[in-house]
């Protein structure tokens, strides 16, 4: 068999996702003709979407040693570059790129990507009106364009951006959820949820959709469907659940943008980070929380916490949990956790003082109850809370005194901005 053939059938294998039979034919193809660039290149491009960076890397290095004008070359190791945050590495590549062809529009999409994901927007859309000028009927540029604009706010133009997107490619699932973030961003929630939806449809294993519609879900008051995509999540997510937790590996993730809704989007090939699975398991804790489901909830912040260990907020919420079912010593660690990561969480502080209220330490309740006021002289909680421990204290005046003070606090009108 000649190895042209074989190198079409390899080429044929990878363009199938069959990466590991594809390798093989490339091996074959090399030791038949050990100097063709095109064979390294394309070996080298099945290494990287196996994840086998460093032999991916010296595949393309040897193609672009034996054609040092392989345009493709520095582009693909530039990409791969990008996605292993070597970020000067791969702008290096994609110099090169253009120095060969100045009018490539993948290599100055590519440019804009590498931007995107480093947060420098004004520079990505530079980039990408330089590659649209190449060739302006190019979907993936508008979508990642759209996404600057996204997070520069600039909402309007992101839909248009995200609407050009769809209209040369309408399978584009991520185009279908940015534009949902942008129209929540907006207030048009049901739009945005329909967008989420068409994500879904194109792409079943969306989790990032998933995670964000039961998001929006639950802004709109259905929380059996919140619940239901956050299972999902979890679902799509069961290899990553079994691993150990963030602390203990250095895997790394693609970046991350959160939004000022706290919902995720993530540029490179759409996968659920560690934090964003530590977010829905918070998100359904809270959801169970509010549906009375205290034992539900607190598995859920446990699991969020073998993600993401530095979030106060959720030792609080699951130490409040455990206040409420009387697993009063539990909820004390939870707190001094909490304390420990933010000293001034005076909700921390207010729920640790009850918390030895109920365990009859009255003195370490007052200590806790009036650090929060100190923190926070308008937590009405802290004062009702240290008005029932001077009470039982037979503290009369004292707990009058704080009763006063809570009702003033609630009487008071809200402030206006």
């Amino acid at each position: 068999m000649q190895w042209k053939t074989i190198l079409n059938q390899a080429i044929d294998r990878a363009r199938r996702g069959e990466l590991a039979e594809a390798i093989i034919l490339f091996d074959q193809v090399l030791k038949l003709e050990p100097g063709y660039s095109k064979a390294h290149y394309n070996r080298a491009c099945a290494l990287s979407d196996l994840g086998r960076i460093n032999e991916a890397l010296s595949g393309f290095a040897e193609a672009l040693k034996l054609n040092p004008d392989y345009v493709s070359a520095y582009l693909n190791r530039g990409n791969l570059y990008r996605k292993i945050g070597d970020y000067a590495a791969a702008m290096a590549d994609f110099d090169a790129a253009l120095r060969i062809d100045s009018t490539s529009a993948k290599v100055y999409g590519s440019r804009g990507f590498t931007y995107l994901v480093q947060a420098s927007y004004p520079a990505a859309i530079q980039e990408f009106e330089q590659a649209l000028a190449y060739n302006p009927r190019f979907a993936k540029v508008y979508l990642w364009r759209g996404c600057a604009y996204l997070q520069m706010q600039d909402y309007q133009r992101a839909i248009a951006d995200f609407d050009l997107a769809l209209t040369y490619k309408s399978t584009l699932a991520d185009a279908y959820h940015s534009r949902g973030l942008a129209h929540m961003h907006l207030g048009n929630l049901y739009k945005a949820i329909a967008d989420m939806d068409q994500a879904i449809e194109l792409n079943p294993t969306f989790t990032e959709a998933y995670g964000n519609r039961g998001l929006l879900r639950h802004k709109l008051g259905d929380t059996d469907g919140a619940v239901t995509d956050y299972q999902q999540v979890m679902t799509l997510t069961t290899e990553l659940a079994g691993k150990a937790p963030p602390s203990q590996r250095t895997t790394s993730t693609p970046a991350e943008h959160p939004t000022a809704s706290g919902m995720t989007q993530t540029y490179e090939k759409t996968i659920i980070t560690a934090l964003q699975l530590a977010d829905i398991y918070n998100s359904r804790g809270k959801l169970r929380a509010e549906l009375g489901d205290a034992n539900g909830a607190i598995s859920d912040y446990t699991q969020a916490l073998a993600y993401e260990m530095q979030k106060s907020r959720t030792y609080n919420n699951r130490g409040a949990l455990r206040l409420q079912t009387g697993q009063f010593e539990s909820a004390i660690a939870d707190f001094d956790q909490a304390i420990k990561q933010d000293p001034n969480y005076a909700a921390a502080y207010n729920n640790r003082g009850n918390a030895y209220f109920q365990l009859g330490n009255a003195q370490a309740a007052l200590k806790d109850f009036t650090q929060a006021l100190q923190i926070d002289p308008n937590l009405t909680e802290a004062y009702i809370s240290r008005a029932q421990a001077r009470a039982a204290a037979d503290d009369a005046e004292g707990a009058l005194h704080d009763y006063q003070r809570a009702i003033r606090l609630r009487e008071r009108p809200p402030a206006i901005n």
